[in-house]
């Protein structure tokens, strides 16, 4: 005896190919905007796709029954998210304390793009640390 079970309606695979495929055309969008020398519509294009794409994301799973994420795609997750921000992390510190020496001797001139960098890089591991104490409180 042998049991089939169909899902119908919006599966995780179904999920996962808007989601996927909304922000592939945002990419694709950017990029003929930029090739055809329309970068205000590619922009458009992609912030477009981005957020329709990002919106679903996160609110499909909160009005859906089907199981669209589970632990092992949380594990991934949290993996990647960290090796990410370590990997962040040690190119930060081997860097940028290089540049404030080098700058503060004369030997290179940091431009405002650098500076920039620097002040969002600053930015980004501030607000990961603020999440991440939120988080750990919250548990």
């Amino acid at each position: 005896m042998s049991v089939s079970q169909t899902e119908t309606g919006f599966t995780r695979q179904t999920y996962e190919r808007i989601v996927y495929g909304l922000f592939a055309l945002a990419i694709i969008g950017l990029f003929a905007g930029m090739g055809f020398d329309r970068p205000v519509a590619g922009i458009a294009v992609y912030l477009l796709g981005c957020w329709l794409g990002g919106g679903i994301a996160v609110l499909a799973p909160k009005f859906t029954d089907a199981t669209l994420q589970d632990e092992r795609d949380d594990d991934l997750h949290n993996r990647a998210s960290g090796l990410t921000m370590g990997i962040a992390m040690l190119v930060g510190l081997s860097v940028i304390p290089a540049l404030y020496v080098l700058d503060a001797g004369n030997y290179v001139e940091l431009t405002g793009t650098v500076w920039g960098g620097i002040w969002v890089a600053s930015a980004l591991f501030l607000l990961y640390g603020v999440c991440f104490g939120v988080v750990k409180r919250r548990q």
